[in-house]
C-alpha cells in the first residue's frame, strides 16, 4: 500500500512539475501582438514592417499570387482554425508509409508562426510551441491579416525574402502585376525555394517544377480562382519560361480579392500529372518548410 501511495505521489508531483514547465514555457514565447510593430524575425532574420520598403500590403499583391500560394500551400486557409487536421491525418499516413518525413501538414498560420517567432531547430517541443502560437493568431487576427504577413516574411530563394523582393527578383516587377504563370512559379517554390529557384538561375524549367506549376494552375481553376480561358493560356504559354512579355492582360485581367475557395472541379488537381504532395514525394523533397534543405 505504502508502495502505490508512493507511486501516487511521484506520478502528482511529476504531472505537476510539467504543468509548471508548460506554463513557464508559454509565457515566455513571444507576444504575437508584435506582429503589429516593426521588429526582425527569429528564424532568419528578416525585417518585417509594414512601413518598410519591401513589404507589400494585400491589395499590393496580384490575386493570383494569394490564389496560387492557397492553392498550393493551404487550401482550407480560410476555413480552418489554425489546423487542417485531415491534412496532418494524411500526412501521419504518408510518412508512416514511406519511412520517412515526405509531407508535413503545416497550415499557412503555422508556417508563419515557425517563421516569425522560432528557431531552426527541428523537435516535438518547437512544434508544440508553434501550434500554441499558431492558435494565438488565429484568435488575435483575420485571415488576410496572417496571409499578408506570411507573404512578407516567407522564403522564396537564397536570402530572398518577401513577396515584394520576389516579385522584383524574378520577373522585374512589383507583386501586384505578377499573371498566373508567375503566381504559380513563385508558389511552387514554397517547399524547397533554394533547390527549385536554381531552375531559375538556369532559365528552363525543370520537368518537376513544370508538372508542379501545371498542377498548381489546376488547383486554381478548380477552386474557382482561374477562369477557362486563362487556365488555356497559361498552359500554352508554361514552355515560355519565364514568360518574359506576358502581362496581365493575356488572361482576362485581375481576379477578385475573394479568397473563399469553391471547388468546382473543371480541372482535377490530381488528373493527368498527379497531386502537389504525389510530386513531392516524386521528386524526394518534403513539403513541410521544416524539412527544407538550408
Amino acid at each position: 500500500m505504502k508502495l502505490f501511495s508512493n507511486f501516487i505521489l511521484l506520478a502528482i508531483s511529476t504531472l505537476a512539475l510539467l504543468l509548471v514547465l508548460g506554463a513557464i514555457a508559454v509565457f515566455s514565447l513571444p507576444n504575437v501582438h508584435i506582429l503589429e510593430k516593426c521588429f526582425t524575425t527569429t528564424m532568419y532574420e528578416v525585417k518585417l514592417c509594414a512601413t518598410g520598403p519591401n513589404y507589400a500590403k494585400l491589395t499590393e499583391i496580384s490575386p493570383y499570387v494569394l490564389h496560387a500560394v492557397i492553392a498550393s500551400e493551404d487550401g482550407s486557409f480560410y476555413s480552418h482554425e489554425g489546423f487542417d487536421f485531415h491534412e496532418m491525418e494524411e500526412s501521419l499516413t504518408a510518412n508512416l508509409k514511406s519511412g520517412k518525413i515526405r509531407r508535413g501538414g503545416s497550415t499557412l498560420t503555422q508556417q508563419l508562426a515557425k517563421n516569425v517567432f522560432l528557431g531552426k531547430e527541428k523537435s516535438l517541443w518547437r512544434k508544440v510551441k508553434e501550434a500554441y502560437l499558431a492558435v494565438a493568431l488565429e484568435r488575435n487576427y483575420n485571415k488576410d491579416f496572417i496571409l499578408e504577413k506570411y507573404l512578407n516574411v516567407v522564403e522564396f530563394g537564397p536570402d530572398l525574402y518577401g513577396i515584394k523582393p520576389a516579385a522584383q527578383h524574378y520577373f522585374h516587377k512589383p507583386p501586384i502585376e505578377l499573371n498566373p504563370l508567375e503566381a504559380a512559379y513563385l508558389a511552387f517554390l514554397l517547399p524547397n525555394p533554394k533547390v527549385y529557384s536554381k531552375s531559375f538561375a538556369s532559365g528552363t524549367l525543370t520537368p518537376f517544377g513544370h508538372k508542379m506549376v501545371k498542377v498548381i494552375l489546376k488547383r486554381m481553376s478548380s477552386f474557382g480562382k482561374l477562369s477557362g480561358s486563362a487556365y488555356q493560356t497559361a498552359i500554352a504559354q508554361i514552355d515560355s519560361f519565364p514568360w518574359s512579355g506576358i502581362g496581365m492582360e493575356a488572361f482576362g485581367g485581375n481576379p477578385g480579392y475573394s479568397l473563399e475557395a469553391k471547388f468546382s472541379g473543371d480541372h482535377d488537381a490530381a488528373a493527368d500529372e498527379g497531386t502537389i504532395d504525389e510530386l513531392l514525394k516524386e521528386d524526394g523533397t518534403s513539403s513541410d518548410p521544416d524539412e527544407t534543405s538550408d
